[in-house]
């Protein structure tokens, strides 16, 4: 009888050390990819840091441009865009919008899309185009938009990024439509890209 106490106990201590090293190994690994996951998040971070850092000149260039304008209060968003992106945003909305005073609108509100934008959302605006939530949001997807057309599909060049106008094809546009949206585009454009 004490023969089989001890045998029940003696397993019971290698169970319970057994069971004790398996969870300190499991913490070891969980602490291990807790500090790899936040060196990760760290270096992400640093990488969001100095793409979100505003570029103060072409701030300036831009508020010069759109003073008075309804398209004035994004302007420190878009300063924090690739140059060719922000320069795009500012030359599109020109056009689309003459930045900012032809807008969609919602319920009689402002849907923040200067630039004829059109992706399917909650919120639509009037003729279709996207209603975004604030001027932030507006910003940060249409130059998702754009940085993907600018990086991407290398449509670089205002006549390259006639695509935003007629979308895949020209064919079925007026022409001189066509070429006086390059045109108005390209003079904007060029202001802001060195």
């Amino acid at each position: 009888m004490k023969h089989s106490k001890f045998k029940k106990l003696f397993s019971e201590a290698r169970l319970k050390t057994f069971l004790a090293i398996l969870l300190i190994i499991l913490l070891d690994s969980l602490m291990l990819f807790i500090y790899s996951f936040n060196r990760d998040i760290q270096k992400v971070n640093k990488v969001i840091m100095v793409k979100a850092e505003v570029n103060e000149e072409l701030e300036n260039k831009i508020n010069e441009m759109v003073a008075g304008y309804p398209m004035e209060n994004m302007t420190r968003y878009i300063a924090r865009k690739d140059e060719k992106v922000a320069a795009f945003m500012i030359s599109i909305a020109k056009k689309e919008s003459d930045w900012g005073k032809r807008v969609p609108l919602l319920d009689g509100q402002d849907c923040y899309n200067y630039w004829g934008y059109r992706e399917k959302r909650e919120r639509m605006g009037t003729d279709g185009h996207t209603c975004f939530n604030n001027p932030r949001d507006a910003v940060n997807t249409v130059a998702g938009r754009i940085d993907k057309l600018v990086h991407e599909n290398k449509l670089d060049t205002p006549g390259k990024m006639v695509v935003w106008k007629c979308g895949s094809s020209c064919a079925g546009q007026n022409p001189e439509s066509v070429n006086k949206w390059i045109s108005d585009v390209d003079w904007y454009f060029r202001k802001l890209v060195n």
